[in-house]
């Protein structure tokens, strides 16, 4: 009872005080939130996307992956595999397959098309020189030729965007009318120039896009291109390597889970450390798995890092006619009509600067603290905790002063002025407000 009773006796003693100390505690709280919040942004600061369009002075033309269709030659694979094999995807390629005297290598190389049955007259900017073409071996697409600029574009038109005549050349069987017919061409994927081509991740990419080409057909393809630069934080990293291939990535790693599953690989999982498959249970495995895995719907878990700087092209086909030749071929023209980029970035909307303007607009709103005032409370702080040290130090220099007063002179001759720590101790000590 009695403690209630002192209590109250204090709270009426001086009301005013209490309402200044709930007020600074209140306060005090309010800036402690503030401050983690503050904190907080500047580890994970927030991210804000720009949108706004370039007009640049040069254009990066895209790579485009060219795939024949149907892919391999029937007549090849039925004399070497000794059996009906019109693709290596059906049982009766495998069925009587000599795997001891034919490598699967020469079987999948001898069954495709080489470059120069493919392109008849490759040219970018008017010439074969601005271009580079390389290769690649998949399953189902057979062998595909990736085309990629070697220059930046300065000028933009049909003139000088890609030309590329294709050639289709039949084959040599009774089914080789089935090469000109309804369903034959090219599958044709236009993508970044840095993305390798994958048969299992391409098309669900979001960032190619697919025209197919029929045998005889004339085709212009209008591009225009976006620019997508990601910010790399903890909750999504990104690769800024520019050789870097997140389909490529994805592709291997589901290529080494159907080696490590059937303990052989096929020569299109060329990049994966496995024996061939050396008999036909082994093959039809591999290759039932991948078609499982070709024609599934779900996304992967690989742990592949997106890129940070990726182009994105949009196509428009500005004409398709009849190309009048008498073998059959294809003319395929790609190119801009505008340097004007859409840029898409992400910048980070929190910085050093802002969080130190949001700390000062705290504690001067919240607790009227400004530089003078925090030199102030640092002050006293020091002299507070450091001033017996402050003191005792003074008295010994007084000690030696009246011992040794020549020495005491020299030491003091490097400064014009001293000052009396002791003085500015008790006056501070004196100065400072009781509560």
């Amino acid at each position: 009872m009695g403690y209630w009773t002192d209590l109250k006796a204090w709270l009426l003693r001086d009301p005013a005080k209490l309402i200044r100390y709930l007020v600074l505690f209140v306060c005090c709280i309010v800036v402690i939130v503030q401050l983690y919040e503050c904190f907080a942004k500047l580890c994970d600061p927030p991210i804000s996307t720009h949108s706004y369009y370039n007009l640049n002075e040069t254009i990066e033309m895209p790579a485009i992956t060219i795939c024949r269709e149907p892919p391999y030659r029937e007549d090849v694979l039925t004399n070497l595999s000794q059996n009906y094999c019109p693709h290596p995807k059906y049982a009766t390629c495998w069925m009587d397959f000599p795997f001891g005297e034919i490598p699967l290598d020469e079987f999948f190389e001898n069954g495709t098309y080489s470059e120069k049955e493919t392109f008849y007259s490759p040219g970018l900017d008017g010439s074969s020189d601005n271009l580079e073409i390389d290769s690649s071996l998949h399953f189902y697409s057979g062998r595909c030729y990736t085309v990629r600029p070697k220059k930046l574009m300065k000028r933009v038109s049909r003139a000088v965007g890609y030309s590329l005549t294709l050639d289709h050349t039949p084959s040599t069987t009774s089914t080789s009318n089935a090469d000109t017919s309804t369903g034959a061409g090219w599958h044709v994927f236009i993508h970044d120039k840095r993305e390798n081509f994958t048969e299992i991740n391409m098309k669900g990419s979001g960032r190619v896009e697919y025209v197919f080409v029929n045998v005889n057909e004339e085709i212009e393809i209008k591009l225009q291109s976006q620019y997508f630069s990601n910010v790399e934080t903890k909750d999504d990293p990104c690769s800024d390597d520019e050789n870097y291939s997140d389909l490529k990535c994805g592709e291997i790693c589901i290529w080494q889970d159907l080696a490590d599953e059937t303990n052989c690989t096929g020569p299109w999982m060329n990049e994966i450390v496995h024996q061939p498959c050396n008999d036909s249970t082994s093959m039809r495995k591999l290759i039932s798995d991948y078609k499982a895995v070709y024609e599934s719907e779900d996304d992967f878990d690989c742990d592949c890092l997106q890129p940070c700087r990726s182009r994105i092209y949009t196509t428009y086909i500005q004409n398709r006619k009849t190309f009048t030749q008498p073998e059959p071929r294809s003319l395929i023209y790609i190119y801009y009509t505008t340097k004007l980029i859409s840029m898409i970035e992400e910048r980070v909307s929190y910085d050093t600067t802002q969080f130190i303007a949001d700390i000062g607009g705290s504690l001067g709103f919240l607790l009227g603290i400004s530089v003078l005032g925090l030199i102030g409370i640092l002050e006293h702080m020091t002299l507070f905790f450091c001033g017996g040290f402050i003191k005792r130090m003074q008295i010994q220099y007084e000690k030696r002063k009246r011992e040794d007063p020549t020495s005491v002179d020299d030491q003091s001759q490097a400064s014009d002025e001293t000052i009396d720590i002791a003085t500015v101790y008790k006056t501070e000590i004196k100065d400072l407000p009781k509560y």
